[in-house]
């Protein structure tokens, strides 16, 4: 399984690296950002924001973006991430995912909607998640969605994400998973 999820990161990048001619513009973005370790499951976070606890990690981070637009569709991309986490958990992880996201609407305030699958790597393998689970894995599966804001004008767009690590229904040996909440900017180069 794991091997069909490489084959699908190398047939995503080729399809991001090379777009049909005349038919995407390329942007780069780089971004900063701040995360919170939660103790709920992710569907906790949609339904049921009154039960949210946190736990005693947190993280900080950059990346690099790189997205075409997809006519009037929206866009894809391709995320790099670094999170440093501190607290009950003290390793760096690494993000490596695809991503669709929806068009950038004029009024800065309907958030453009993003949703990417892909890896996780991380150091070693995470506190928060054994202490949760009982066990955890330093490569992982990884999705997040998330709520963009600004249109193609802005120059600076504040951002709020779902970050999940998973073994994704058993694709990975630990049968583990985590989110956490992600505040975050990001601008054009």
């Amino acid at each position: 399984m794991v091997s069909a999820l490489r084959y699908l990161i190398f047939v995503g990048l080729l399809v991001v690296s090379v777009p049909a001619k005349g038919s995407a513009q390329k942007e780069v973005y780089w971004q900063v950002f701040g995360a919170q370790m939660t103790d709920n499951e992710w569907g906790d976070l949609f339904d049921d924001w009154g039960s949210v606890s946190t736990r005693n990690a947190a993280a900080v981070g950059g990346g690099v973006m790189l997205e075409y637009r997809l006519w009037r569709l929206g866009h894809i991309g391709l995320e790099t991430q670094v999170l440093k986490w501190f607290g009950e958990q003290d390793h760096l992880e690494f993000t490596l995912p695809l991503y669709l996201r929806s068009p950038r609407l004029t009024p800065v305030w309907l958030p453009s909607l993003t949703y990417g699958l892909g890896l996780s790597y991380a150091t070693e393998p995470s506190q928060s998640e054994i202490e949760r689970t009982g066990s955890s894995n330093e490569l992982l599966a990884h999705w997040f969605f998330e709520l963009e804001f600004g249109n193609a004008e802005t120059r600076f767009r504040p951002y709020l994400r779902l970050h999940h690590r998973s073994d994704a229904w058993g694709t990975f040996d630990a049968d583990t998973g985590s989110n956490a909440i992600l505040f975050g900017i990001r601008s054009a180069f």
